[in-house]
């Protein structure tokens, strides 16, 4: 059976689709690299949906850098930053968050527990997970739909398009949720064989409570993996990504009845752009040994299988 490797992005505006992807393989790329696995090839395509909420996407060219839509992280080949070492500004405000972010921000303001002052927080600085919860009619091609609909229906019509191949999905930030929610709702007769989260909010208590109350579930018996995911769901984060600030996302899910349960893994995301570092940028999580092994493996298991049944016979 042949194989494809389907890509959804995160929160934000994004620069134009061929460039992202560009970018995202650029990105995978340099993983494999560091296990000498660059000629390994592969198909595969990115589901877009910046467009959805933004007119126009990020400009890459540096003369429009006092444009509102400068695209100021671009994709960046691997520094050679150590471990430990974060510049100045940057390290004070990665200290802050890991000392205030969880008691302020998850449980305090993204617990609803304190729904308007939530709200406020979301309108200003979430503005896609906003639009994604919200119940307000939204015209997409002339009828008026759910914008949490139309982003999933961008996904489950690449996945449509591609259910008779091994799937194996690359999910960003947001990108998660709207996967998550796709492969619960809307991907009837779909299946999957590998999910592979980065940064992912899905353990966030305001996430949780959204999921509960959408899919009327009580999270004191945990979420099931999704059926659909045959074989495996690895999610990957690093400890200083504030938006993935709950890295155990087997502690919220259990296993499936295919026994696929959630496999959680730390890493370092070493995207540094003008001497700062983002530990949440898609980029540097692609580049990750840790997903390069993950992609190595799906593309060669059967490969593998089959030199070792012919090994056996001969």
């Amino acid at each position: 059976m042949s194989k494809i490797i389907i890509g959804i992005h995160g929160i934000g505006n994004k620069p134009p689709k061929n460039l992202l992807k560009e970018w995202w393989l650029q990105s995978i790329n340099e993983g494999l690299n560091k296990l000498s696995l660059s000629s390994q090839h592969f198909d595969f395509e990115l589901v877009y949906w910046a467009d959805i909420l933004n007119k126009e996407p990020l400009l890459p060219d540096d003369s429009s850098n006092k444009n509102s839509l400068y695209q100021k992280e671009k994709y960046a080949a691997e520094q050679n930053l150590p471990t430990d070492e974060i510049p100045g500004l940057r390290k004070k405000a990665v200290d802050y968050l890991e000392k205030y972010y969880e008691k302020i921000i998850v449980n305090g303001v993204m617990s609803l527990e304190y729904p308007t002052i939530t709200d406020i927080f979301i309108h200003y600085n979430l503005k896609e997970l906003e639009a994604y919860f919200s119940q307000a009619d939204f015209y997409y091609q002339g009828e008026k739909r759910l914008i949490r609909d139309v982003m999933m229906e961008r996904l489950t019509t690449v996945l449509k398009k591609h259910k008779h191949k091994q799937i194996l999905l690359i999910a960003h930030s947001m990108g998660s949720m709207i996967s998550h929610d796709a492969l619960l709702d809307k991907s009837d007769g779909i299946t999957i064989d590998t999910l592979v989260t980065l940064g992912s909010p899905l353990g966030q208590k305001y996430v949780m409570k959204k999921i509960e109350k959408e899919h009327n579930h009580n999270f004191h018996n945990r979420l099931k993996v999704p059926e659909n995911i045959k074989k495996n769901w690895y999610n990957l984060s690093d400890p200083e990504d504030p938006i993935a600030l709950v890295h155990l996302l087997s502690d919220i899910y259990k296993s499936n009845s295919n026994g696929v349960k959630v496999i959680d893994k730390l890493v370092k995301n070493n995207y540094v752009n003008s001497g700062g570092r983002n530990p949440h940028k898609s980029y540097g999580y692609l580049r990750t040994v840790e997903f390069a092994e993950i992609l190595s493996n799906f593309l060669t298991v059967e490969k593998r299988s089959i030199f070792l049944f012919f090994k056996k016979i001969f």
